[in-house]
């Protein structure tokens, strides 16, 4: 029973950002913009951003589906979209994943979340090498704990796919048959939820974006990838300070190689200096 009320609370404290406002937006091109997280709005067009409590009117169809196309207001259509449709229960909007080549996986989608997590038999089923994975500590009522932190070779959502997601192995409820779709996936697209139409619209950074792209990717992606991984480093050697340990060593390792790589693309594609940090 303990353990249902804990993992009753975690998900209470994950889902929480399910209910995030939407945000609006037009750039200088006339090209109007739907997302529900703040840090994705160019700031120079943060004085503008209209508040909205769904991301399409009723009246409008979805993206790829039958009707008429959106007004010029609204041209969704101009982009690439990836439209998923999003289950409800209770309070939490689901989707189905595909990890690696074929596992299934119901995930409860957070835009909060730093990481997507996804359950140990989830896990197992893809032969993650949880034993020498890095660890990062995670918050629930009982305390911090350390939970794997590894990555899935490709992760598929409808029809949109991300490469080497990082993701956190957890229960996240006592039966262990549901994880999380966080930031380490849904990061890499502009994030529009249709909570009416029950469907979830992903559209990708690279053709979303009015600015330069470097790499394929506008500027919002690599400064956010950035403070990313400087911040794990930052929180993770306050953290391990005083816990020395092999796992802490591990894990250490792991984020500076991985910002190591970063930079290293971003040299690749001419990534202005004052955007790494």
């Amino acid at each position: 029973m303990r353990h249902a009320l804990l993992a009753c609370a975690l998900l209470f404290l994950l889902l929480a950002p399910v209910h995030a406002k939407i945000y609006k937006w037009t750039d200088r091109d006339g090209k109007v913009h739907f997302t529900d997280n703040m840090a994705a709005v160019p700031p120079e067009y943060r004085e503008q951003v209209e508040e909205k409590t769904s991301t399409l009117p009723p009246s409008e169809p979805l993206p790829g589906t039958s009707g008429s196309a959106p007004s010029a207001a609204g041209q969704l259509d101009a982009v690439k979209h990836h439209v998923v449709p999003l289950q409800r229960v209770g309070d939490a909007l689901l989707v189905e994943a595909i990890l690696g080549s074929s596992l299934k996986s119901r995930l409860i989608v957070d835009t909060g979340a730093t990481f997507t997590v996804i359950p140990m038999a989830a896990a197992k089923q893809l032969s993650l090498d949880l034993d020498n994975a890095a660890v990062i500590p995670l918050r629930s009522v009982s305390g911090t704990f350390l939970a794997p932190l590894t990555k899935v070779k490709s992760m598929r959502v409808g029809d949109a796919t991300v490469r080497d997601v990082e993701v956190v192995v957890y229960d996240i409820a006592p039966e262990g048959g549901v994880g999380l779709l966080g930031m380490s996936f849904l990061g890499d697209f502009q994030v529009t939820i249709n909570a009416e139409k029950k469907a979830m619209i992903l559209t990708d950074l690279a053709r979303s974006a009015g600015g330069a792209l470097y790499g394929g990717r506008p500027e919002d992606w690599w400064r956010r990838k950035f403070r990313y991984y400087r911040r794990q480093i930052e929180s993770l050697e306050a953290y391990f300070k005083e816990q020395a340990s092999p796992k802490a060593t591990k894990t250490l390792r792991y984020f500076q190689a991985e910002l190591d790589t970063l930079d290293r693309q971003a040299t690749q594609a001419a990534v202005p200096r004052q955007w790494r940090y």
